[in-house]
């Protein structure tokens, strides 16, 4: 009988490390969470508090959902007081969206929490241990880019 991990991808290795990924950002979600933002809101969030004002259009583009998308979750997170929009001083008819002072509070303490959960995680392996894992993520972070990233024509 085929398994899960054979019948997704032909391997168990790449699930395998799939899963161990779902695994640690839901338990750091669980843990550390930012409150009642969905992942999809938190993440914009994200990108608004590290960036400097963008449209619409150029955050969807950042995070990969379409305008109608991100249309919803901006109007969410104006509804909650995370983000303001103001006029695009370049073009009237469009706005920037900017994260509140709220936002970045919120962002800064989750990310603080998760940091502090990761370290407390990171601190209970070995050094050897310790710097394989964090040399294999950030290999395997530059390399899922590297995958989905547009290529030329």
């Amino acid at each position: 009988m085929t398994s899960v991990h054979t019948a997704a991808t032909g391997t168990g290795s790449a699930v395998d490390v799939y899963t161990a990924l779902a695994r640690i950002s839901r338990t750091l979600r669980h843990e550390a969470g930012s409150g009642s933002l969905t992942l999809g809101s938190t993440s914009a969030l994200w990108v608004l508090v590290s960036s400097p004002p963008m449209r619409l259009s150029e955050l969807a583009a950042r995070e990969r959902v379409t305008a109608p998308t991100m249309s919803r979750i901006v109007s969410g997170l104006e509804r909650d007081g995370m983000v303001a929009r103001t006029a695009d001083p370049l073009d009237g008819r469009a706005s920037l969206i900017t994260a509140t002072d709220a936002a970045i509070e919120l962002i800064t303490s989750t990310t603080s929490r998760r940091a502090r959960l990761m370290e407390e995680a990171l601190s209970r392996l070995s050094p050897d241990d310790r710097a394989a894992a964090e040399r294999s993520i950030a290999l395997l972070a530059e390399s899922l880019i590297e995958t989905v990233r547009p290529r030329p024509d």
